[in-house]
C-alpha cells in the first residue's frame, strides 16, 4: 500500500498558504507527473475569469487522477501559474473551495504558486502542473 505522508516539521516556519512543506511516499510508490492543465471546455472554449478557469483546472486535474485510479489525497506536488496579480484573489477563492472538499484533514500537498505575466495563450490566466502517487498498476498503464 502507497501512503503520501504531508509534514510541516517543527524545525520549519508554518506554510504562509494551502500547502505542507514535504511530501513523502512509500519506497514502492508510482509517481505520476501531469503537464500544466488549463481550462478548456468541450467545445474549446476559454473561460474569460480567472475563477472559471481554476473550476475547469482542478476538474481537469480530478479528471486525470480518477484515470488512474488516484484521488486528490494522492497528490504530491503542484505549481500553480495564475497571470497577474490580480487574477490571485479569484484563483484563491475557488482554490479554497477545492481544497475544502478535497483535503478536509488539511493535510495539502506541496505547492508553489507564482505571478507570471502571461502563459501560452493570451486567453490562458490559470495554469497548473503537478504529481501524484499511483496505485498498484491498472491493466494497460504498467
Amino acid at each position: 500500500m502507497t501512503v503520501v505522508l504531508k509534514l510541516n516539521p517543527e524545525s520549519s516556519e508554518p506554510p504562509a498558504g494551502k500547502y505542507s512543506h514535504l511530501s513523502i511516499t512509500s519506497e514502492s510508490a508510482r509517481i505520476a507527473n501531469f503537464a500544466g492543465q488549463i481550462a478548456t471546455t468541450n467545445g474549446h472554449e476559454m473561460p474569460e475569469t480567472a475563477a472559471d478557469q481554476t473550476r475547469l483546472v482542478f476538474a481537469a486535474i480530478e479528471t486525470l487522477l480518477a484515470s488512474q485510479g488516484a484521488a486528490p489525497a494522492d497528490l504530491i506536488r503542484l505549481l500553480t501559474l495564475v497571470v497577474g496579480r490580480g487574477s490571485l484573489k479569484e484563483f484563491n477563492t475557488v482554490r479554497d473551495e477545492v481544497y475544502a472538499a478535497w483535503f478536509p484533514d488539511g493535510a495539502y500537498p506541496v505547492n508553489t504558486v507564482a505571478i507570471v505575466a502571461g502563459l501560452a495563450a493570451e486567453s490562458i490566466l490559470v495554469e497548473i502542473e503537478g504529481g501524484f502517487v499511483c496505485p498498484p498498476a491498472l491493466p494497460g498503464t504498467a
